[in-house]
């Protein structure tokens, strides 16, 4: 019953997001990346090798987990104006006397942007081309990757007040991005702060690619994300509460 009235709640979503071009933008942003990925990519690096010594071909990786990342960022930050623009409208006192409840609304609010977030990262990585990856060992990236979703909602919901400083925190948010692209060019053992980042882990995991420590990347990274979770719920709950 309870999963009915998140499909229900979820297709209302679906319906607002076509209202608003920049949602859809949001939406398909990863995509168009990807493609780009794919075909400019290696024109670009033909491009630098025709006019200077520089190997592109040797950061393909990095530039392909510097887009996956974009993935829950993107749908994080989408649903997280959604939770703002609802608690402004005081939808959530709605739900809370609804069958959904409030917990129900709040569950839903967090699941889908992970499962769209997991969907999305094998999309983008088959799309992208440029990268060998192994369908296998992807999925506990992408479970990763699905992860950051949730967390940057909750960051969100928990740090802004309205839609106003939303818009705000998403820049800071998206500053993110650079926590693996520092770590990845910066060779001082200062640079590996940046592991305290939970965006961090699924970049280094899916650089790493067969790597042997890549199971232990993995992990750090849940447990990472899992402590992240343990402080942004609190201040979540302490914010819609």
């Amino acid at each position: 019953m309870m999963i009915n009235k998140m499909v229900v709640l979820s297709l209302g979503d679906w319906k607002n997001i076509q209202r608003d071009p920049l949602l859809i933008f949001t939406m398909i942003g990863t995509l168009l990346l990807a493609a780009l990925v794919r075909f400019g990519l290696p024109q670009l690096t033909v491009l630098l090798q025709t006019h200077t010594t520089f190997n592109l071909e040797e950061h393909y990786r990095l530039i392909v987990s510097l887009v996956l990342l974009m993935t829950p960022l993107m749908i994080g930050m989408l649903y997280g104006f959604m939770i703002l623009d609802e608690r402004d409208e005081e939808v959530l006192l709605y739900y809370s006397v609804t069958p959904l409840t409030k917990t129900g609304y709040l569950f839903c609010r967090l699941l889908v942007p992970m499962v769209l977030t997991f969907t999305l990262s094998f999309v983008v990585v088959f799309i992208q081309g440029v990268v060998e990856w192994n369908f296998l060992s992807f999925i506990p990236i992408a479970l990763l990757l699905a992860i950051q979703a949730p967390l940057i909602t909750m960051m969100m919901a928990s740090l802004a007040s309205n839609k106003v400083e939303g818009l705000a925190l998403t820049k800071v948010i998206n500053l993110c991005v650079l926590a693996p692209l520092i770590d990845y060019a910066v060779s001082h053992p200062i640079a590996k702060v940046v592991a305290i980042f939970p965006v961090y882990w699924p970049a280094l995991a899916f650089q790493s690619g067969e790597d042997t420590n890549w199971s232990g990347m993995v992990l750090v990274g849940l447990v990472v994300a899992l402590l992240w979770f343990v402080l942004l719920n609190k201040m979540f709950q302490r914010k819609i509460g």
